[in-house]
């Protein structure tokens, strides 16, 4: 009697097997990752993985932060102090900086060659405790350009220096809508001999007349700073 056929694994079964031995070790693999992920946050949260970064977030007893990224820790109850300098303020000017008080206020004047201290005028409206739109005192600043352009119109060439300016302040007022200019107190700077004040009293008088459409609360008095290059 012939033995009956010994049985053979099929192809079907070899795919099988080797399928599940492909999906253990993918899933090995994955457990590998997410223990070195944990373990890496781990040693984040710890700081344990930057020294030096741990360093430098060590606070010392007086509360301040030691390290190379910051100064020493402040002294309760101490109070701070401006360096001893050359100046009334305390602080140490540069070169040829003049330093001098004008009603009550330090004035720092880094202008070149032999000028006297600026003229304040001790009767100046306060600081401004509101504020204007910026295209209305735009506006007011181009009024007061197109007055200077008409009083240097005929200014000669041979007055004028390397840098002639005009600055200094316009005072105005806003009533019904309407602004009108209370004064202004200018400088013409870098220009010689009597054209300097003519031009300047020409300009000052002209912008007397200036006058702008305002949609703001009545004002009675707002200063309006102007640096213009005279040309």
């Amino acid at each position: 009697m012939w033995p009956g056929p010994r049985w053979r694994p099929t192809r079907t079964t070899c795919r099988a097997k080797t399928l599940r031995m492909s999906n253990r070790a993918i899933y090995a693999i994955i457990a590998v990752v997410a223990l070195a992920a944990i373990g890496g946050f781990y040693l984040m949260l710890r700081g344990d993985g930057d020294p030096e970064l741990a360093r430098r977030e060590h606070k010392d007893p007086g509360g301040g932060f030691t390290g190379p990224g910051h100064g020493p820790a402040a002294v309760p109850g101490a109070q701070p102090s401006l360096p001893a300098g050359s100046g009334s303020s305390g602080l140490e000017l540069p070169d040829k900086v003049k330093e001098y008080a004008a009603n009550g206020a330090i004035i720092r004047d880094h202008r070149t060659g032999a000028h006297g201290p600026i003229d304040l005028d001790p009767n100046a409206a306060p600081p401004n405790t509101i504020k204007l739109q910026p295209t209305l005192t735009k506006a007011i600043a181009d009024r007061i350009r197109d007055v200077m352009h008409e009083c240097v119109a005929t200014l000669p060439a041979n007055v004028r220096g390397e840098r002639p300016r005009l600055e200094g302040t316009v005072n105005i007022a806003i009533k019904d809508k309407m602004v009108s200019v209370n004064k202004a107190q200018l400088a013409v700077k870098d220009v010689t001999g009597d054209a300097a004040e003519t031009t300047r009293s020409c300009i000052e008088q002209k912008s007397l007349a200036v006058t702008q459409a305002a949609d703001e609360q009545d004002l009675p008095s707002y200063d309006i700073n102007v640096s213009f290059t005279l040309i």
